[in-house]
């Protein structure tokens, strides 16, 4: 089958790791309907904990942001050794490089937040001339249709999200609905990017504070955990409860909860400028 990237951003040039992954999360990759494949891989990333240890640990180890960043042979051989994941742009890059490897078409968007614009991403799959959204550092990984007109929702168990096109549509803001309240997280740009655009926005996020901390996100069972520095969040229909961690908690938690490797976590601890292994 063509492939629609030629940029090693987007691409898997192991199809050894694209048949392990499939077989792992049993993945049709011969499914008659491209619907049942896009289904499957959203679900597949929804085992992958969206962290940013293996960034902090990669960006410690080479000269250069852009030798940082762990393309998607690293990032899905990662999961399968380690039980790894990324931040927004190298598993937006690895899933869009998963769907070109499976015949599906999917291209990188960009989002703004409050601290500054092109700081997340996401990606949108074309299918039967509809513009579906998955944003695995969102966490969202049920396709959406990307809305022209009209608001779309989607339920996460633990928050609704409504999808608002603004102004000409070119701009869609996610927000959340928590017992009644909105809030708008982000903004999406709709139209996809080229690789170098999206490269040049994920280089800058080796910039940002966050660096300097541990920050994951896992959705389990309807709840969303959220462990950010030394405060565990974990949010559900019900409400969100809030608990503060040591370091040592917090190393026991990751590996109990998010599923990594202890030894990324130890590893991560001896770079980041946050508490001690």
């Amino acid at each position: 089958m063509k492939p629609f990237h030629d940029a090693p951003i987007f691409k898997c040039s192991d199809l050894r790791l694209v048949d392990r992954f499939c077989r792992r999360y049993s993945i049709d990759m011969n499914a008659p309907s491209a619907m049942t494949i896009i289904d499957q891989v959203g679900r597949a990333f929804s085992a992958m904990p969206y962290e940013n240890l293996t960034k902090i640990i990669k960006a410690g180890a080479v000269v250069t942001p852009r030798s940082a960043m762990r393309l998607p042979d690293e990032v899905i051989s990662d999961h399968l050794q380690w039980g790894c994941g990324g931040t927004c742009f190298s598993l937006a890059a690895a899933m869009i490089a998963l769907f070109d490897a499976l015949g599906v078409e999917a291209h990188p968007i960009l989002a703004d937040r409050h601290y500054g614009p092109d700081t997340h991403c996401g990606l949108v799959v074309m299918h039967n001339c509809s513009t579906l959204l998955l944003d695995p550092g969102y966490l969202l990984f049920i396709p959406t249709p990307l809305p022209d007109s009209t608001t779309v929702s989607v339920g996460l168990g633990y928050t609704t999200i409504e999808l608002q096109p603004t102004g000409d549509g070119s701009r869609i803001d996610l927000v959340t609905v928590v017992r009644g309240s909105r809030k708008t997280r982000l903004t999406y740009k709709r139209s996809p990017v080229d690789p170098e655009t999206f490269e040049r926005a994920w280089v800058d996020s080796f910039a940002w504070e966050m660096m300097t901390y541990p920050v994951l996100n896992r959705c389990a069972a309807g709840e969303h955990i959220y462990l950010q520095g030394s405060t565990l969040a974990v949010r559900s229909a019900l409400g969100t409860t809030r608990t503060r961690l040591d370091p040592q908690d917090q190393m026991a938690f990751i590996g109990e909860s998010m599923g990594i490797s202890r030894e990324i976590v130890v590893n991560a601890w001896r770079v980041m400028n946050h508490g001690a292994a």
